[in-house]
């Protein structure tokens, strides 16, 4: 804008000047004919120039209309040149019509089309039909006021009837031009702005000299007033030249809406009409045919235009009807699928009250619609964490995302809790401050608590795959350590000369090794067994007395340093098991009990009734086990290292077999135990007349 005002009052000085020497005649008619010819020439220089500068920094298609434009302001410069060089070059009159009369002709379709060639905006209003009905009224308008002028007249006495006709290209020329600006002005003023608007007053001051100058000169005969309203096109030209300078059209304001004064611009020429009208009769003028017809026209478009502004009324009417009717749908569809969705819906306030909220919300909560609807967020979510919330969105950049989301506990209205994963978007007004908040709330505690069991037996398998690659290494040694042993002894007694003594102690070696061969395979082959569902109890009435009393028999064999005892109660009813795995069971815990007991000692193995079933317990006073062990104790691949009990020999499935077997005769086993003390393993076994009743009762 500073540049504009800057170049528009450098260009204010000469145009001063000439005003005054078109106004006072300084130097004579010939001298202010010739200053009037170069400032027509020098000014339609300066709009040519301005044009295609602005032409080349803009984008089709406001290139071509500024090209358009500078080129019909430099038709009209040639135009002056010619008139130039009669008047001051030859210095003999200019012949009419001149090279100025015929450029102005030729220029003014040059200029219609720079008019047309500004891009029109996109939102408007008007129907093909009623801007072409404008248009004609436009035209109307101005004929009749031409006629009513008598311009026509003004025109039409020539010297020859060429140049009766060339004159008559005058007020055609001048009324087309007025009625394209009016055409550009309505189609191109929201997205040219400034610029336009001084194009077009450019324009129309050139075309309104042309006439004036006309119809002066056929009226008066005031020379200066003639010589002022002739130089009309300099000023014409000046603001041509000025438009290009005028700050350009942010987007903003080409989308800020469409005036609606430039729909009023056929009415202004109907009002000029009833003026001139007026003034017409007035000063009694007569009726020419040149203002019937326009008259009559004006007459017939307005009745048109009343037909059509009726039935765009009624098709307006009736597409808003249709439009009110969709909306009514649309809105009644939403409805139904906020009130249907599986998810809590709810508008809250910036005061965290809910304004409205979904029936899925009420029945997660526990709580009626009706008093939910008006109650504030507090009552189910922490006042400080929503409030929070709905500060961070005040307080955001424009960038920052417009959702929160995040899972939290919510309370019920019975005090139970669950969790939700909820989500809360602003809902902004015009003015961008925030009306209130859409929120939206999904129940997700199954998939917390699936999340949070498929982590703890993600957990679980990677502790097993941790024990199993623990349990193959371990039991890869032991095998290798009692297969080197095998190996060493067969060697021995195969190289060396011995006595019949050496040979029987080396093979109760190889023995002893085979045999520890011999229980890890059975026990892992019992642990696969067990884990497929495969193994079979054969459950029959048997003596645990005599079973603990034979199987602490032959443990006490295998270890003299260790005084192993049975303390049996006596007269023990029958139980119901099968022999042969309690007594694994058995074997188990009193191997056990010697291989952390190192430095020797007692061990008891002792049964007692408890209900309607047999406790066996063995006790040892070895190193026993400490109390965050003993939980992990009956897991598979499990296996307490005591440093004091030196290296253990065994694959860590024992206990975790002796757990199952126990459990597939519908016993318990567990185990007390003291660091420092020794630990006591108890399990127990169902008597055979318990079972035999509750089959009964079954039955």
């Amino acid at each position: 804008m500073r540049r504009f005002m800057l170049v528009g009052l450098v260009a204010a000085v000469p145009l001063a000047a000439i005003t005054y020497i078109m106004a006072t005649q300084a130097g004579g008619g010939r001298a202010t004919l010739a200053v009037r010819d170069v400032a027509q020439a020098v000014f339609a220089l300066a709009a040519l120039v301005s044009s295609w500068v602005l032409a080349r920094r803009s984008n089709r298609p406001t290139r071509s209309a500024w090209g358009l434009i500078g080129a019909s302001a430099g038709i009209a410069l040639l135009g002056e040149i010619g008139d130039l060089v009669y008047s001051v070059a030859l210095g003999v009159p200019v012949p009419f019509p001149s090279t100025a009369d015929i450029a102005f002709i030729v220029a003014i379709p040059v200029a219609i089309a720079g008019l047309l060639a500004f891009p029109a905006a996109a939102n408007q209003f008007a129907t093909g039909r009623r801007a072409a009905l404008d248009v004609v009224m436009v035209v109307l308008s101005l004929a009749f006021i031409s006629g009513a002028l008598s311009l026509p007249q003004a025109y039409l006495f020539p010297e020859s009837s060429f140049a009766s006709y060339f004159r008559a290209a005058f007020p055609i020329a001048d009324v087309a031009i007025l009625a394209v600006i009016f055409v550009s002005v309505r189609r191109s003023l929201s997205t040219q702005g400034g610029r336009l608007v001084l194009v077009v007053c450019g324009l129309a001051l050139n075309a309104f000299s042309d006439s004036a100058a006309a119809f002066v000169s056929a009226t008066t005969t005031i020379p200066v007033l003639n010589s002022l309203l002739g130089s009309g096109t300099i000023y014409g030209y000046a603001l041509i030249g000025l438009a290009p300078l005028w700050p350009e059209r942010s987007a903003e304001e080409q989308e800020a809406g469409i005036a609606t004064w430039p729909d009023l611009i056929p009415y202004f020429g109907l009002g000029a009409v009833a003026i001139t009208a007026v003034l017409g009769v007035v000063a009694h003028l007569p009726m020419s045919s040149y203002v019937a017809l326009p008259a009559a026209g004006l007459l017939a478009v307005l009745v048109v235009s009343q037909l059509l502004s009726h039935a765009e009324a009624r098709a307006l009417l009736s597409q808003s009807r249709l439009a009110e009717a969709r909306m009514r749908e649309r809105e009644s569809m939403l409805n139904n699928v906020i009130d249907h969705a599986p998810q809590g819906v709810a508008a809250i306030t910036l005061d965290r009250r809910i304004m409205n909220a979904n029936p899925r919300l009420g029945s997660m909560l526990y709580a009626p619609l009706q008093t939910l609807v008006g109650a504030t967020t507090d009552s189910f979510l922490p006042e400080p964490y929503v409030t929070r919330v709905f500060r961070s969105f005040s307080q955001a950049a424009e960038s920052a995302s417009e959702t929160y989301e995040s899972d939290c506990q919510v309370r019920r209205a019975d005090g139970s809790q669950f969790w939700v994963h909820w989500s809360a978007t602003p809902i902004r007004k015009a003015d961008g401050s925030i009306d209130y908040f859409m929120a939206t709330f999904e129940d997700v505690t199954a998939k917390r608590e699936a999340d949070e069991t498929a982590v703890a037996n993600l957990a679980q398998l990677e502790k097993l795959s941790r024990l199993k690659s623990e349990f193959i290494s371990m039991v890869s040694h032991e095998f290798r350590t009692a297969l080197v042993g095998i190996q060493g002894f067969s060697e021995l007694m195969r190289e060396q000369e011995m006595g019949a003594t050496e040979i029987q102690a080396l093979a109760g070696e190889v023995y002893n090794e085979a045999q520890r061969l011999n229980r890890m395979i059975t026990e892992m082959l019992d642990f696969d067994r067990l884990e497929a569902g495969k193994m079979r109890l054969d459950l029959k009435p048997l003596d645990l007395n005599k079973l603990v009393r034979d199987t602490v028999a032959r443990a006490a064999v295998s270890s003299p340093k260790h005084v192993l005892m049975a303390d049996l109660e006596p007269g023990l009813p029958e139980a119901l098991g099968d022999s042969d795995r309690l007594t694994q069971v058995l074997t188990n815990l009193l191997s056990n009990a010697i291989k952390y007991s190192p430095n020797g000692g007692e061990i008891c193995a002792g049964t007692r009734l408890n209900g309607g079933s047999v406790e066996v317990a063995v006790k040892d006073h070895g190193s026993g086990i400490p109390q965050e062990f003993i939980s992990r104790l009956f897991g598979r691949y499990e296996r307490y290292e005591d440093k004091h009990a030196g290296k253990i020999i065994g694959t860590g499935l024992g206990l975790a077999i002796t757990r199952q077997i126990v459990e597939m005769h519908g016993g318990r086993i567990s185990v007390d135990s003291v660091v420092g003390s020794g630990s006591e393993f108890r399990f127990t076994v169902p008597l055979a007349f318990t079972v035999a009743a509750a089959v009964t009762r079954s039955a």
